[in-house]
């Protein structure tokens, strides 16, 4: 509890709906000593009223007038301490012209005359936003000061950011100048913090998995979907469909994405089909190393080491519209198991389409869908399934230009569920190429995938297993038991030890490859595979990869045939059996 009451701002007063007034005064004054000096020059001619000193001071007076009218409207437009003065006379003109205002009798000594005063209702100005509190606690506009968000937003030409509650008072925050914190494509990266597509704006998967990408024809979609596509594919593997064959089929030439491009509809159907076969198989591996490593419950997937992974499918409209009945069951339920199940095993959707339907994307889609962003102009129902309920009396507003340029990529953003802020997609500089930036993207394996890893794909049987485990677990998460079996939600962390296998072929001089050391010791190459990992961080291990394949240092066989025998006998982990281990025993 703070010692001091928060600052809200300024109060506003009747009299605050004149100050554009009190502005022109101050400009008119500047020029009033010419005018002055006019006069006092020429007293004796305008007393006699000579015509030509009378028009000279009238168009005088018009002249220094209609500066000060420009000057009026100039430092309002440009110098922020004016503008200020000019939303405090709005917000007093809103509060006047919608009648919140208390009357009352005053006498004076030449009657009683009518005085009008305002509810408690504060302004206070950021720089980039705005603040407008409304004090609750009894007040007869209470009601309607629950519900005014959207009026202001029109007021005042601003985004409608969020509503802050506390015991006495109603916050509307206001953001009037998110054009300043778009960001350049090259300053578009992965962190801790997730995706930045703005100064003050992250997509984190990891928070809020999947995003859904909407607009219409030249708003910018396409250039936002490469520009996440870059990011991604430096901290994952892609997967891209292009059903429309037209803005990503050209990327297939490229190392990084050769392989994971489709744009024939059975193609691309498969590809996220597979893309469920891929999730399952993280979940395996997941799986596997929280029982070697003793977890009670299974943790995110980049605590086990894994790398995101991105489905992106772009023209899901289109897509959907090129099906038949029998493919279209295919892929509603391929991509309800990925959005559903993704997430724990860092398997994350980017689904763009040019308006969002209730045909295309179902109600169980949309709910798994958490983020969603909108460039360029959506027609009343588009914003509606976009943004959802809580977005209903927004106004969304269409920008064609900005200080007289033609603006691309703006749109909305938000976590589905919460109130759409005004969005800027990060701005294609001169000069960028995309086909460049690409190039530059090192290429990473995929060993869940069984197009690069044959042996990777899990049997039917194990596949329904872990469908029906992930689902019981999504339920429990959610407090929504109806699916799973009371046994199944006994195991949930305690599920059979399932084996995974690569790709094996001849051994290569110097190395052996991990597909025939994983079978001669005898244990999952999942195991082999974090071991490896363990001794190539600490410089115990040379791994090589070549043609899809792993390969390491053939010299190091016993050293870990000896390390699994210790772990195999042990209850000790891999980092306190390394610890002490003679690693001078095996030079």
């Amino acid at each position: 509890m703070s010692l001091f009451p928060a600052y809200r701002g300024i109060k506003i007063k009747p009299y605050m709906e004149n100050l554009r007034y009190f502005i022109f005064s101050f400009f008119f004054l500047l020029f009033s000593p010419i005018l002055g000096f006019y006069i006092y020059q020429n007293l004796e001619k305008l007393k006699n009223a000579d015509v030509s000193s009378i028009v000279i001071v009238s168009l005088m007076v018009t002249v220094f007038s209609l500066i000060s009218l420009y000057l009026t409207w100039f430092s309002q437009e440009r110098f922020f301490f004016f503008q200020k003065l000019e939303r405090l006379a709005k917000l007093a003109f809103f509060l006047k012209e919608n009648g919140y205002t208390y009357t009352k009798k005053v006498k004076t000594e030449s009657g009683t005359v009518d005085k009008v005063t305002f509810p408690t209702v504060y302004l206070k100005q950021n720089r980039y936003d705005l603040e407008i509190a409304f004090k609750m606690a009894g007040n007869k506009f209470q009601d309607k000061f629950k519900k005014i968000g959207s009026d202001l937003e029109t007021t005042f030409f601003m985004d409608f950011m969020e509503v802050q509650d506390d015991i006495k008072f109603k916050t509307y925050k206001m953001a009037y100048s998110a054009f300043q914190n778009r960001i350049k494509i090259s300053d578009v990266e992965y962190s801790s913090k997730g995706i930045q597509l703005m100064k003050n704006l992250y997509w984190n998967p990891i928070d809020d998995p999947h995003l859904l990408v909407c607009g219409g024809t030249g708003g910018g979609k396409t250039v936002l979907l490469r520009t996440l596509i870059r990011a991604m594919a430096k901290v994952g593997v892609v997967d891209i469909c292009d059903p429309k064959q037209a803005d990503f089929v050209t990327m297939s030439e490229q190392k990084a994405f050769e392989g994971r491009i489709s744009y024939e509809v059975e193609d691309i159907v498969s590809m996220i089909e597979r893309a469920v076969q891929i999730m399952f198989a993280r979940y395996a591996y997941m799986r596997k190393m929280r029982e070697e490593n003793g977890d009670k419950d299974l943790k995110k997937f980049f605590e086990y080491g894994l790398e995101p992974y991105f489905l992106v499918c772009d023209e899901y409209n289109a897509l959907c519209a090129m099906l038949d009945f029998q493919t279209r069951q295919r892929l509603d339920n391929a991509m309800g198991q990925f959005l559903l199940l993704g997430r724990q095993a860092g398997c994350f959707a980017v689904i763009a389409m040019q308006k969002p339907s209730r045909e295309d994307l179902g109600s169980k889609l949309q709910a798994n869908i958490n983020f969603r962003i909108s460039v360029g102009r959506l027609d009343e129902v588009g914003y509606d399934l976009a943004f959802g309920e809580v977005n209903r009396n927004k106004e969304f507003k269409y920008v064609k230009y900005l200080g007289g340029k033609r603006v691309y990529g703006r749109g909305y953003a938000s976590v589905y569920g919460e109130v759409a802020r005004e969005f800027y997609s990060p701005l294609l500089e001169k000069g960028f190429s995309f086909t460049d930036e690409y190039e530059k993207i090192e290429r990473r394996g995929n060993p869940f995938n069984p197009l690069e890893n044959p042996s990777a794909e899990l049997s039917e049987e194990e596949k329904e297993n872990l469908q029906a485990e992930m689902e019981a677990q999504e339920e429990l998460q959610k407090g929504e038991v109806k699916k799973a079996s009371p046994e199944l939600v006994q195991e949930l962390m305690s599920s059979k030890q399932q084996e995974e296998v690569v790709d094996d072929s001849n051994s290569e001089d110097g190395f052996i490859k991990a597909g025939d050391l994983w079978r001669e010791i005898g244990v999952s190459f999942s195991s082999l595979k974090v071991l490896m990992n363990k001794l190539e961080e600490i410089g115990q291990l040379t791994i090589v990869k070549k043609d899809g394949l792993i390969l390491l240092d053939s010299s190091k066989k016993y050293l870990i045939k000896d390390l699994f025998e210790i772990k195999k006998n042990s209850v000790q982990k891999w980092s306190e059996i390394l610890d002490d281990f003679p690693f001078d025993e095996y030079e």
